[in-house]
């Protein structure tokens, strides 16, 4: 008898448990831009590439040198990819209004490719964005790695969102400025 009591107790704490929690997060908005009116040639985004690892719908942390902890209760409102591909084009369209973009399959005077290597957070508290992007002319081609850090402000996955989003907000302005230049 004595077993079944407290059978039935360990049931009864276990069905009382709380549901899982789980919470949805998008890249920040972007921030107010200074436009440039110089006109520029036409460009051509082709699509951002993201690391395979980060394209899934969990957040990842970097635990070690080889070990990634992908979130399970902590996602991608919408795919990470299609965030970075809208918030780029929406930023370049803002700071650099004369800017035309090319659309569909007409090849531009100017084409820019993008890939994601790392969008991540880490064990000692920096968001990490690395990879490579090319921009190419007739004239020349400019090919760039780049990686920034940013520190979070606090622990969390929205203080790790708001960091990453820094980063790419970084990332975006030098983009438009490496544009804005000519390369």
């Amino acid at each position: 008898m004595r077993t079944l009591l407290v059978s039935f107790s360990l049931l009864l704490a276990a069905c009382s448990s709380q549901p899982v929690q789980i919470a949805y997060y998008q890249l920040a908005p972007l921030p107010a831009v200074t436009a440039t009116v110089q006109p520029l040639p036409a460009l051509q985004i082709q699509p951002l590439r993201v690391a395979s690892y980060l394209n899934g719908s969990g957040l990842v942390l970097q635990q070690s040198a080889v070990e990634y902890q992908i979130a399970r209760q902590h996602l991608w409102a919408d795919a990470l990819q299609q965030q970075m591909q809208r918030q780029l084009t929406q930023y370049l369209l803002l700071a650099l209004p004369q800017q035309p973009l090319a659309t569909g399959s007409t090849p531009a005077p100017r084409q820019l490719w993008l890939e994601i290597d790392r969008f991540n957070a880490d064990a000692a508290g920096q968001a990490v964005l690395s990879g490579r992007y090319r921009l190419s002319s007739a004239e020349r081609e400019h090919y760039q790695p780049f990686e920034y850090q940013v520190a979070l402000n606090a622990d969390g996955y929205p203080a790790m969102v708001a960091a990453l989003s820094e980063a790419w907000q970084q990332l975006l302005q030098d983009l438009a400025s490496k544009l804005k230049a000519g390369v």
